[in-house]
């Protein structure tokens, strides 16, 4: 995951900072006003779902992570039960290549 940013917490704030002042008078937003606002607020949704994202990925890959661990552990159960036909392979040794030409293989 990427470094988590503060950008989005920090924007949110100065944007409700902006806003204080209409809560004692009324004031009128401008056009232009209301373009950089739009702006901002795409901006933020951009960045809040690229964190959801993030954090999604995240949490999926641990379940899955988590599925594969109980998986391997019913498995090596089920092998080493009295009876059971699961054997392992026996070791073959393999050629070695150092990855060169003309190298070993």
């Amino acid at each position: 995951m990427a470094r988590m940013s503060l950008a989005l917490s920090d924007t949110l704030n100065q944007l409700g900072q902006m806003f204080a002042g209409f809560e004692h008078e009324s004031r009128v937003l401008r056009p232009q006003d209301a373009r950089t606002l739009r702006r901002i607020l795409k901006d933020l949704g951009q960045q809040a779902r690229s964190i959801e994202n993030q954090l999604s990925a995240k949490l999926w890959n641990e379940e899955a992570r988590k599925d594969r661990v109980i998986e391997a552990e019913r498995i090596a159960s089920a092998a080493s039960q009295p009876g059971s036909n699961v054997k392992l392979f026996p070791v073959i040794p393999r050629p070695f290549s150092d990855g060169l030409p003309g190298g070993r293989a």
